[in-house]
């Protein structure tokens, strides 16, 4: 189960690390303070683009950034995949069927197909949810580690 709290410890971490406040990354990523403040205070977390903003601003670990892994590994990671077309690969490679993900992970069909089609993208509690299952880390379900 992903933690919210820990997201927000990780990001404090890279900013105190780096000596960034919240006005400076907000400007630097293109959100608002307010989002900003929001994260840090664990209140919320970003959406999947600025999910992806954040660690490629950081160039650190998706999974140390939500608080999946202590290792803040930094530099190395590619750009992320399609992640429709992502997903689907990954989805063959562990000869996970859409079905079963839908069922195992109790995300309902409608939201699944979207992903699968492009048309959305998944929330990071979903993100997580499905690395968990494909048992895989967040990183290497958003084609930045192959």
């Amino acid at each position: 189960m992903w933690n919210l709290s820990k997201f927000a410890e990780s990001l404090k971490e890279l900013m105190i690390d780096r000596d960034l406040k919240a006005p400076a990354l907000a400007e630097q990523i293109g959100t608002h303070r307010i989002n900003i403040t929001r994260y840090l205070r664990g209140e919320r977390a970003p959406v999947f683009s600025g999910l992806i903003k954040l660690v490629e601003y950081f160039d650190c670990s998706a999974d140390f950034l939500l608080g999946l892994s202590e290792y803040s590994k930094e530099g190395g990671y590619l750009p992320p995949l399609d992640f429709a077309k992502r997903l689907r690969e990954v989805m063959k490679e562990n000869s996970v069927t859409q079905y079963a993900l839908e069922k195992k992970t109790k995300i309902s069909g409608d939201i699944v197909y979207k992903w699968l089609n492009g048309i959305t993208k998944p929330s990071i509690e979903n993100l997580v949810k499905l690395a968990e299952y494909i048992d895989c880390s967040v990183d290497y379900l958003l084609g930045r580690v192959r």
